[in-house]
């Protein structure tokens, strides 16, 4: 079928009027070149020719803006292709088919079967029949291959969304009569699948495709399948020496209905040296369900240990490769305990117990004291955070000194602040904070702690001084702010503990953070004190004594202002160094070289990233120089590249496939000497193929729902010889109309044709003189 087409080229601005438009532009132009040619003194002859020529021109140019396509309607016949694809993955190993068999040797059956009506399907109705066995990707196979050289399924992970994706590109452009998708529909990946199998089974639907799904396995819970699995457990834990910590997860157990099994939390030293530490037994109740247990585990010896909780391998499991989780015990040596005491709940008591948290060799444990419960002061449960090694330092912030239970008359029951007083006699420190209800204002020379404190407090001399609840602040007990903290001279300048950064200045950093907003005015100092800091004015506000154990008095509360005004790193650094001083632990300073990994157990192949830097508070961070090397279980050492990412370090690790321990080290290097931290990983087994084996029919059946518009729908694998048998008696449409369009207007000849009229036209008005 043919026929002529013209598309002015103002037809979107003029629809049907473009041929109007055109018509009039026409007349125009002929009307005037022919008016012009009558009034010209010329003989007939010659007038003719230019009006020929004229009239050429006209022409040709209708003939570009008419744009005329002579269009043929050709009829050509498609290739249509069926697409099969087989799941060749582990987990079409297991036996629980009805027969008895295992799921692949039910679909090697199955495609034997078919074969024959599938080759008819090739030969009668010249349909393509591509086969693809799939796991985490698909494999172009032949039928044949399916059947002989295929044994034994041995894919590790069954990606169906990323092998149905990954056909599709492979067919692309060709007219598809159907997908057939044989699998037990359990689909296992690494992490999270990136490919949704829903979405390609929707990609089918759009492009026409229907998707016969054909399901293997029983979903049938029962002793078909016996399987014990470890499937939760955090894999790194931190303690401190002789500190229990307890150790959960959760467990999935199947075929074992009633039995009870044992579990073992398994230690590993640095020799490899393994001891079973605990263990309980637990009894599958409800089939396949997951079971929570938990372990309580006290480390004696600091250092990093491999734990892992365990199930021994157990008659009849399909796999015992997921019968152990490890994960790793790092055990701390010289832990500071700190029990924080805090009255009304302040910014500073947030901040500062804050900080001294993020410091893995610091446990704080808050002891709120409310003064909204003073009806039932004073308190009487409070003696056992005072006994003796109960903490390595005790902090009192604004608490007023009531809410503790004194001496009792006959002296025969100790005080709580009694006890706290012994405790620093005997070398736990004590750092006591300033605030509306802290020091003289809040009673504490009336206490055992007055002979300890490193500033003035006298029973006789303050009997008149008290900070009552619901009156006004006495003002003259505190220093109004600002107040601008420096170190004194000559104390300040050589501790420690003022040392807020490394470059030399260290004067000049406490003079760039926000001064205080008051403080509590001291009203004198010891014999034999500190004074670390004062307010540049005579004011001492940092004071230190060791009545035995280590005191601090500080007389501020808003240091907390240094945070807010973006001094994090010297806010943290000051306050770790006086807990450090206080527990007498000053010389024993925290790795400043640190390595952090997200995970510490991986699958073989997995992308391993971690970060590594050094500690701001610990010298010039920008100027370090860091490098990487792993250890493996092999005992090979490679260098791993790094790559500076602002202050810090980040890299990756990859090819880890050899099973075992892995020990990453970041070595710092500088003039004198090399600091360096480690982190231990793992890389186990963990068969996702057999775990958890029983087939999800009815994730295939959701799949096949998405085509149902163009014919798709689960098939039983019984049906699967009669589906083939249908697409052969099937009529298919495979002829396709094709119209081909072929234009003249837009030939690089016509233009030449243009510009010869033109040419020739001026070239007769010049030679016979009209120009």
């Amino acid at each position: 079928m043919q026929h002529w087409r013209l598309s002015p080229i103002t037809e979107q601005y003029f629809s049907g009027g473009a041929y109007v438009v055109f018509a009039l532009i026409a007349i125009a132009l002929l009307a005037t070149w022919t008016a012009s040619l009558l009034f010209t003194p010329l003989p007939a002859r010659r007038r003719v020719v230019l009006a020929a020529l004229r009239l050429a021109m006209i022409l040709t140019l209708l003939l570009v803006l008419l744009r005329p396509s002579h269009i043929t309607t050709e009829s050509e016949r498609q290739s249509a292709t069926l697409l099969l694809l087989i799941d060749k993955s582990r987990s079409m190993q297991i036996k629980d088919t009805p027969s008895g068999e295992s799921r692949w040797k039910q679909m090697q059956n199955l495609l034997t079967t078919v074969r024959e009506p599938l080759a008819r399907l090739q030969q009668e109705k010249d349909f393509e029949v591509n086969v693809y066995a799939f796991d985490k990707k698909a494999d172009p196979i032949d039928l044949g291959g399916v059947l002989s050289s295929i044994t034994l399924p041995d894919g590790s992970e069954s990606g169906y969304g990323a092998s149905m994706r990954d056909v599709l590109q492979r067919e692309d452009g060709k007219r598809l009569l159907g997908m057939i998708l044989l699998g037990d529909g359990a689909e296992q990946t690494v992490g999270m699948s990136e490919i949704d199998p829903a979405s390609v089974a929707r990609m089918l639907e759009r492009l026409g495709c229907p998707l016969y799904a054909v399901p293997f396995g029983d979903r049938k819970e029962g002793d078909e399948v016996r399987d014990v699995e470890i499937t939760s457990m955090p894999d790194d834990f931190v303690v401190f020496a002789k500190n229990r910590v307890p150790i959960r997860g959760t467990l999935r157990i199947s075929g074992y209905l009633n039995k009870e099994l044992p579990l073992e939390l398994v230690l590993l030293d640095a020799n490899g040296k393994e001891e079973r530490v605990a263990s309980q037994t637990v009894t599958q109740g409800e089939a396949d369900a997951n079971i929570p247990f938990e372990f309580d585990y006290t480390p004696d010896k600091p250092g990093t240990y491999k734990i892992a909780v365990q199930v021994p391998p157990q008659a009849g499991e399909i796999t015992t490769d997921n019968n152990a989780l490890p994960a790793v015990l790092t055990v701390l040596d010289g832990g500071i305990r700190i029990l924080y005491v805090e009255g009304e709940i302040r910014r500073e008591q947030r901040f500062l117990r804050r900080a001294l948290a993020s410091s893995p060799d610091m446990d704080v444990t808050l002891l709120p004291l409310n003064p909204r419960d003073r009806d039932r002061w004073p308190r009487k449960d409070l003696a056992a955070y005072f006994e003796p090694g109960a903490f390595d330092v005790t902090i009192l912030g604004d608490v007023d000194s009531r809410v503790f239970l004194p001496e009792s008359a006959n002296k025969q029951t100790s005080g709580d602040l009694q006890s706290l007083r012994q405790s620093v006699l005997d070398g736990t420190g004590l750092l006591m904070l300033g605030g509306w209800h802290s020091f003289r204002a809040g009673g504490y020379h009336t206490t055992p702690l007055a002979t300890i404190s490193p500033v003035q407090m006298d029973p006789q001399i303050d009997r008149f001084v008290r900070q009552q609840f619901d009156e006004p602040i006495d003002q003259s007990l505190h220093l109004p702010g600002p107040l601008v903290m420096q170190p004194s001279i000559p104390w300040g300048e050589k501790s420690e503990i003022m040392q807020i950064t490394s470059d030399g200045n260290n004067r000049e950093a406490w003079l760039r953070l926000p001064p205080l907003s008051g403080a509590n005015r001291f009203r004198g100092v010891k014999i034999g004190a500190r004074v670390l800091a004062d307010d540049g004015k005579g004011n001492p506000l940092l004071v230190t004594a060791e009545p035995g154990g280590r005191v601090v008095a500080f007389a501020g509360d808003s240091t907390w202002r240094w945070v807010m005004k973006g001094f994090r790193d010297s806010y943290q650094r000051f306050w770790r160094q006086v807990i450090l001083w206080l527990a007498r632990k000053e010389e024993q300073k925290i790795n400043d070289i640190w390595v952090r990994l997200d995970r510490r157990r991986f699958t073989p192949g997995e992308r391993i990233t971690f970060d590594a830097g050094q500690r701001k508070d610990s010298g010039d961070a920008k100027n370090i120089q860091l490098e990487a090397s792993i250890l493996g279980p092999d005992g090979r050492r490679e260098i791993i590249p790094l790559v500076r990412n602002g202050e810090n370090y980040s890299g990756f690790i990859r090819d880890c496939e050899t099973l075992g321990n892995y020990t990453l080290t970041i070595n710092a290097k500088g003039e004198a000497s090399t600091r360096s931290d480690s982190a231990q990983f793992f890389v186990y087994t963990k068969d996702r193929e057999l775990a958890g084996t029983t087939s999800d029919a009815s994730m295939l059946q959701s799949l096949a729902y998405q085509t149902k518009d163009v014919g798709g729908k689960m098939v039983t694998p019984e049906a699967l010889n009669g589906l083939v048998e249908q697409l052969l008696i099937t009529p298919v449409e495979l002829e396709e109309k094709i119209k081909v369009s072929a234009s003249f207007w837009d030939k690089w000849y016509v233009l030449v044709i243009f510009v010869a009229l033109i040419g020739s036209e001026w070239y007769l008005r010049k030679l016979w003189r009209l120009v």
